[in-house]
């Protein structure tokens, strides 16, 4: 549960992939292989923001998350509030985000345009 408070996208999606990697070379005995410390060395670096506080409920056969805290919580509702209120960007910040995101897309688009490819 910390994790997920408190790793980024991207950091949750390589130490997913790493110690899915990780886990197949030690089960094959490759665990004095030099590129094990170096993925040891990722691994624990990414738990550096990874600490808090997390507060269930037991009970038979399951349980329920009351809370996570964490001075690293990346999920805090610090920069909004339900309703969709914004308080981290301005609308002139979104534009441009929208304009920087769409970049790809739109250089693919132009691409097949200008290759007389039908848009679809």
């Amino acid at each position: 549960m910390l994790e997920k408070h408190t790793l980024s996208k991207w950091q949750q999606y390589w130490k997913d992939q790493v110690g899915t990697w990780y886990g197949m070379f030690l089960h094959e005995a490759q665990y004095l292989e030099p590129v094990m410390r170096d993925i040891e060395a990722m691994l624990e670096s990414s738990q550096r923001n990874v600490n808090g506080t997390v507060s269930i409920i037991l009970r038979p056969y399951s349980y329920t998350l009351v809370g996570v805290e964490s001075t690293y919580d990346l999920v805090k509702t610090d920069f909004g509030e339900y309703g969709e209120v914004q308080k981290g960007w301005t609308a002139e910040d979104a534009k441009g985000f929208t304009k920087i995101l769409s970049t790809p897309l739109r250089v693919y688009y132009a691409n097949q345009k200008k290759n007389g490819k039908e848009i679809k």
